[in-house]
């Protein structure tokens, strides 16, 4: 298993280049199989899904402080991706987030529900004691569809 760590401070600025590293890493793991459709909705998923994490971190983890990083770490298997980012910012309570009612088309609070549909296993652990780290984990498993039979 390869690993990947970056370290960026918590601001939105620096978004694009944790989403670039992410999209790198999904290629590593996509170099090792077959070209498919697959492939692109599994960069896409997971990309959108650590931006939607990054997002919350550099705008609710952070609100009202200053120079708090965020700490990525990339596991690289032959199928997937485990992607942890780490902060000391505000932590929260996933489980007290309710989902959203897609009917009334809401603008905000889409984040958490967006991660959880984007990727297959969302962890998060909130720093205890406090000044510890915050750790939200992602993991994106890459399934590659079996070849259609041909008839003969």
């Amino acid at each position: 298993m390869d690993m990947i760590r970056l370290s960026v401070p918590g601001t939105l600025i620096y978004r694009d280049i944790v989403l670039r590293v992410v999209a790198s890493a999904c290629r590593m793991v996509q170099a090792k199989q077959e070209p498919s459709r697959e492939c692109v909705d599994f960069t896409d998923k997971l990309v959108s899904a650590v931006g939607e994490a990054f997002n919350n971190v550099a705008l609710h983890a952070y609100r009202d402080r200053a120079g708090g990083s965020v700490e990525i770490e990339i596991e690289i298997e032959h199928d997937a991706l485990t992607v942890r980012l780490l902060d000391c910012g505000n932590g929260f309570d996933p489980t007290e987030q309710h989902p959203p009612d897609l009917h009334s088309l809401p603008e905000s609070h889409m984040g958490l529900y967006i991660i959880r549909s984007c990727v297959d296993d969302v962890s998060y652990r909130r720093g205890d004691p406090p000044g510890s780290p915050n750790v939200l984990t992602l993991t994106k498993r890459r399934r590659v569809s079996p070849p259609a039979e041909t008839g003969s």
